[in-house]
This record gives structure tokens, sequence and C-alpha cells, in this order.
């Protein structure tokens, strides 16, 4: 029954910087978050904590979100 109302997401199985980025431009746009929250060091670290071998160039910034985010707005106009 839940099957028509419920749609079922993959959970990743990989590390990719580029899903971080999406899922974090994500989370800042849907919850109407700051742009500052990618480079809140208490969200970083939860990051990091998810996966400890996370390099600090791999996390996104407020600067590569906010670019996301222009970059695709552009491209739902295009």
């Amino acid at each position: 029954m839940l099957d028509l109302a419920v749609k079922k997401v993959e959970a990743p199985t990989t590390f990719s910087p580029d899903a971080i980025l999406r899922h974090v431009t994500i989370l800042i746009v849907t919850s109407d978050q700051p742009l500052a929250m990618a480079d809140d060091i208490a969200f970083r670290n939860c990051l990091v904590t998810m996966r400890p071998k996370t390099r600090k160039g791999e996390l996104p910034t407020r600067t590569t979100v906010r670019t996301r985010i222009t970059n695709e707005f552009k491209m739902y106009f295009d």
C-alpha cells in the first residue's frame, strides 16, 4: 500500500565529493539554511565523523554550494 505513496531512495554505496556537495546543497536549499552552514565547523565535523577518511578538500564550502545553486538554477531555465 505504501509503495504508491513513498518513493524508495537508493542508499549511496560509495563516497563521492560530488554526491556530498549535491546533498549538502539540497539540505541547505530545502531546509532554508544559510550558505554559511557549509563552512560551520560543527557541521563539517559531522560530515567527517560519518567518513573519517574525508579530507578537507572533499568537503563542500559556502562558495562551492553557491556555485552549485547558481549552476543548477541556470540549467533549470535553459
